[in-house]
């Protein structure tokens, strides 16, 4: 019994060490941009993100924390969900978390606090205005 859970940890782990390495996923580990495109269902973020004013900022500036143990905690769970979601549903149309949401705004502020300190009190979303300022449309 023991040789044959031990075979099957080995092919999962096997299969899960494969399927980290034909899917790219070491890249999700850097910043490059070029990393989010990985996935088809990113192209048109990453051609609207081109043509975007934020297009001298990295995908991860503006939507990982930028606290380096998060960060990496951020980018695995990211990876885990779109993975799930990519493998076993009909995903075509990438959505934002509001946990995502809530990191976009903390990095909205954290680069242009100087011109939004005013109305930060309101509770304001930042992409309820600039909703395309990261990706063109």
């Amino acid at each position: 019994m023991n040789r044959i859970l031990i075979i099957a940890v080995g092919v999962f782990m096997g299969l899960g060490i494969y399927t980290f390495w034909y899917g790219e996923g070491y890249s999700y580990l850097r910043d490059e941009p070029e990393a989010c495109v990985n996935c088809h269902v990113m192209r048109d973020q990453f051609r609207s993100w081109i043509a975007s004013s934020h297009n001298n900022v990295t995908c991860n500036d503006c939507h990982i924390p930028q606290d380096s143990v998060v960060k990496y905690a951020v980018k695995t769970e990211n990876g885990i969900r779109h993975s799930i979601a990519f493998t076993f549903e009909d995903t075509q149309v990438i959505r934002i978390t509001q946990r995502n949401l809530d990191l976009l705004q903390q990095n909205c502020i954290r680069c242009h606090e100087a011109f939004v300190s005013p109305i930060i009190q309101e509770g304001i979303s930042c992409s309820r205005c600039h909703r395309e300022a990261g990706h063109a449309q």
